[in-house]
């Protein structure tokens, strides 16, 4: 540290709100409001008190007017002065535990949430992600803000305290690294024992009757916690000295210029108007020497940090730096693994909205269907809500994961309804009539996606008023048949309903089919006849795909159940046999939901040495078959009195079901378990003998990235490197010759382990039973019955040429059905709105601008070069126009072939986000 250097210490007035962790959201609210109502009333009455940030989210805006509507006024005078100060987020994500699209989603809401009151905060203040993703860097750039504050992913060994971070398109932003007392080194370092007498070390309460402590002493519902009636706060000057040495020293450590960032920012902490008489007695303790300190706020010092900063070090790709020394800012990784139920079921909402109701609402819209945005409002404010940090990362009271199944439910009822809606308006506006008789049926298949798609769909089939020996057949818009397999059929007693006449019922015979389609338009549908009465085209004369109870084939892949319970897989191109997939490994765990503790001497119980499964085909046609094999996996109970896992076992039913569809060139894998142990890690494990990889391959948020599979030498480290990683949707391993690439569908945990197998393995379940303080959690223990669906992909070429988001998308997206009578519009049967001609480039989304003036397409390049695509449209456009992710306007885009085309490049790892308005005829 320069003694001679002037230091200039700002002093930061915030707080760190976790709207639910230790207690749930309504709890917490009181006390929210109790805050907010003190804040208000000093930042009114005391002029001089500089500002309060709010912890850079808005969601609390809402959650507080909710009962102080008679504030709201208050608040955006002060927002306007520059006093509150808001935004730039909604809620405080894990990011590796949301699809990027929602990362984006949740800037927009909080920049519009923001802006009802009149200002945007522009600081990137991130403290709240367990690490920071690769792509943060261009998100900010993308709404405007140049920097990023956090402490988890980043340690002294990386980078001073200041620092440019490259994202990975190249996107630069300054990085700001908290020290060892991380986004509070001034409430411990000076404000504690300042006004409170404590130290930092100070962490074990003495009873001190004079504050009066206090409790509930009967049982609630909530393990809520001692109070004070009487904590008072005033200036301990006999500790200032020492607080200001110690601050210094803490904080201008690695500092490249002469601006220091001094924050509160404690869990759940309040304003106190005594802050501002701690502030003048550190200002007279500091007079005449090399400190001024300040009340000041993020984008005062911001403005001072820009004027200095030099020659900064470059830091690139993403922050997941473990802890090599130091004190509280560890990465804490290993949130991806506790409760992964939250995070499957995240991931399939999140689809659902995404690749489900959105792109369905769009096609209404642009057919000439008012847009419902407030209902999608409401979709996003819960899926937000639940993925901030503690929500998603499962790390709080199983009350608040309780709640957040419910806001689930709701999202997907609404959800479901705009699907509903969405299909019913686009299919009713389908000339079917001329083509398709009243005798007959018309099934409109939709494709949610801008890529022509080719496979299989799952529909069911209503035939009003049959007899089970009824005949049916499908038929395309161009005359063509449709192969179909029978899966299931029984008599039902259908409804009908309006708001105009009564629920009537009437009998149908009830088909669940497979169905077989090649190039269903992009972003589009095909409404297909169902010709009843009509013999259907007899697929029965091809091949079954299962060959046995044990074996699959298709013209790709042959697959085949071994006796202890793994499978093996041939890749019939290359002649390439992948091994003992598939088996369980089982290890203590007696950890939390940041920490994983494993007793001395524990060692991992596989599951193909124990397994006795058997077998059966569970449907076998020429379009799709799947065999299962079935066993109890026998494991310890739970953790036993003596620090090591019990001796008395519990069996685990497993069932594991492979799939495989005629064309497809992936396996697929459905996993079934019942968990009813405790205090265990449970993995799936695929080995893929490919021993010269370096590096696993998997997808994050808009990106692709590569990590090493052998870990540096952390001999000494506070936090080892952690030999798991997050994935999105796969993880992938490639020799330079051959790959295998495993897709699921919601986990976020993975390992390739370092040995010559180069095993795959993805975190199954982490069951804990404990939290903060040793408070109980029984729900962490993940007990029940969980699914799990995989996908493998064997290929010879990298990731990319492979076309693995292909799979992604089969495995992920389903095709969306509608049935009715044939309809008698003006669309053709058959029609693409949005069709992206790159496979290269995955689709993120389709939504409104947020002025709703257009629709916005957005896509990104995951590849390391640059991709050029065209974007065709079924309607002729007025304008399109390239947009930040901000949505403001960035230039014109040529319209060609009558306003039906346009063409540009995606540059590589870069995200694009396209603005159009169309001619509605």
């Amino acid at each position: 540290m320069d003694q001679t250097r002037k230091w200039h210490c700002h002093i930061i007035s915030n707080t760190h709100w976790d709207r639910e962790w230790r207690y749930p959201f309504q709890s917490y609210r009181m006390d929210l409001v109790e805050m907010m109502d003190r804040l208000l009333d000093i930042l009114e009455r005391r002029p001089e008190y500089r500002a309060f940030y709010l912890d850079s989210q808005t969601v609390i805006l809402e959650d507080y007017l909710e009962i102080r509507p008679e504030n709201e006024e208050r608040m955006r005078k002060l927002v306007a002065q520059d006093r509150l100060q808001i935004g730039p987020w909604y809620t405080l994500p894990d990011m590796w535990a949301c699809p990027g699209e929602a990362l984006v989603r949740n800037l927009l809401m909080g920049h519009r949430v923001a802006m009802q009151f009149g200002r945007v905060s522009k600081v990137g203040y991130t403290p709240f992600s367990n690490g920071q993703i690769s792509q943060l860097p261009q998100l900010y750039r993308g709404f405007r803000i140049d920097s990023c504050m956090f402490y988890r992913g980043i340690g002294k060994h990386v980078a001073k305290s200041e620092f440019v971070w490259e994202g990975a398109d190249g996107s630069r932003i300054f990085g700001f690294r908290f020290g060892d007392y991380a986004r509070y080194n001034y409430y411990y370092l000076l404000y504690r024992p300042g006004l409170l007498g404590r130290t930092p070390a100070d962490r074990e309460y003495r009873w001190n009757p004079d504050e009066l402590p206090y409790h509930v002493a009967v049982t609630q519902s909530q393990d809520r916690q001692y109070g004070y009636m009487n904590l008072r706060l005033r200036v301990h000057e006999e500790l200032l000295d020492q607080a200001l040495a110690d601050a210094l020293r803490f904080t201008a450590a690695d500092a490249t210029t002469s601006q220091l960032l001094y924050m509160m920012g404690h869990d759940h902490s309040y304003a106190a108007e005594e802050e501002l008489d701690l502030i003048e007695a550190l200002q007279r303790r500091v007079a005449g020497s090399n400190q001024e300190i300040f009340h000041s706020s993020l984008a005062e010092y911001m403005e001072a940090f820009r004027k200095e900063a030099r020659d900064l070090q470059v830091v690139r790709g993403e922050m997941r730096h473990t802890l090599k020394e130091g004190l509280w800012t560890t990465l804490m990784a290993l949130i991806l693994s506790s409760r992964t139920y939250l995070k499957q079921q995240n991931a399939r909402i999140c689809t659902h909205v995404l690749a489900g109701a959105e792109p369905l609402a769009a096609m209404a819209w642009l057919t000439g269907s008012p847009y419902p945005t407030p209902f999608f409002t409401q979709i996003w404010r819960r899926l937000l809500v639940n993925q901030a940090h503690d929500a998603i990362g499962g790390c709080s009271v199983d009350r608040v994961h309780t709640e957040m199944q419910a806001r689930w439910g709701e999202v997907e009822t609404i959800s479901d309804e705009i699907i509903r809606r969405s299909m019913r308006d686009v299919a009713a506006r389908i000339d079917g009539r001329s083509s398709i008789s009243t005798n007959d049926l018309q099934l409109t298949v939709f494709n949610p996606t801008p890529y022509p798609w080719s496979g299989l769909a799952e529909v069911i089939i209503d035939l009003p008023h049959a007899t089970p020996e009824t005949p049916f057949a499908l038929e395309r818009a161009g005359g063509a048949p449709v192969p179909i397999q029978i899966v299931a059929q029984e008599p039902y007693t259908a409804t009908i309903e309006s708001g105009y006449e009564l629920t009537m019922t009437f009998p149908v015979q009830r088909y669940r089919a497979r169905i077989e389609l090649e190039n269903l338009p992009a972003f589009g549908y095909e409404a297909l006849a169902v010709r009843v009465g009509a013999a259907p085209e007899k697929p029965a004369e091809l091949p079954k795909l299962a060959r046995s109870e044990r074996e699959l084939e298709n013209d790709f892949l042959a697959a085949r159940f071994e006796a202890d319970g793994t499978f093996s897989m041939r890749d019939k191109a290359t002649g390439r046999v992948f091994e003992g997939l598939g088996f369980l490994e089982d290890s203590a765990e007696f950890g939390d939901p940041w920490n994983r503790v494993v007793p001395p001497g524990d060692k991992p119980i596989l599951s193909r040495r124990s397994a006795r499964p058997t077998f059966r085909i569970v449907e076998n046609g020429p379009l799709y078959a799947a065999i299962e094999a079935t066993y109890e996996f026998s494991i310890p109970e739970g953790k036993g009195p003596d620090g090591k896992r019990s001796r008395k076992r519990t069996r685990l039913p497993i069932s594991l079901t492979l799939s495989l569809e005629r064309g497809a060139r992936a396996l697929g894998v459905t996993l079934r378990l019942t968990n009813t142990a405790e205090n265990h890690r449970l993995r799936v494990m695929f080995p893929t003998g490919l021993s010269r990889a370096t590096h696993s391959i998997a997808d994050g948020q808009f990106d692709v990235l590569e990590r090493p599979i052998q870990l540096p030498d952390a001999t000494g480290w506070k936090e080892p490197p952690y030999p798991t990683h997050p994935m999105w949707s796969f993880v992938d391993v490639f020799d330079g010759e051959a790959g295998l690439a495993v897709l699921n569908d919601g986990l976020t945990e993975y390992e390739v382990v370092d040995e010559p197998a180069r095993t795959i393995a993805i975190t199954l379940l982490r069951a804990f039973g404990t939290f903060v303080f040793g408070r109980p959690t029984p729900g962490a223990q993940c007990k029940g019955t969980h699914v799990y669906r995989f996908a493998l992909l064997p290929h010879q070429r990298p990731w990319h040429e492979a076309r693995v988001f292909d799979e992604v998308r089969r495995l992920t997206i389903p095709l969306q059905a509608l049935l009715s009578a044939p309809t008698a519009g003006s669309l053709p049967r058959s029609a693409s709105f949005i069709h992206l001609t790159n496979p290269q480039l995955v689709f993120s989304a389709a939504k409104p601008a947020e002025s709703g003036d257009k629709l916005v397409i957005r896509f990104w390049n995951p590849t390391a070069e640059t991709q050029t695509t065209c974007i065709e449209f079924g309607l002729p456009l007025k304008r399109a126009q390239l947009l930040s992710l901000e949505e403001i306007p960035e230039g014109d885009l040529e319209l060609q072939d009558g306003g039906r085309r346009v063409e540009l490049s995606a540059g590589p790892k870069k995200i694009v986000t396209v603005g159009i308005e169309w001619i509605l005829d």
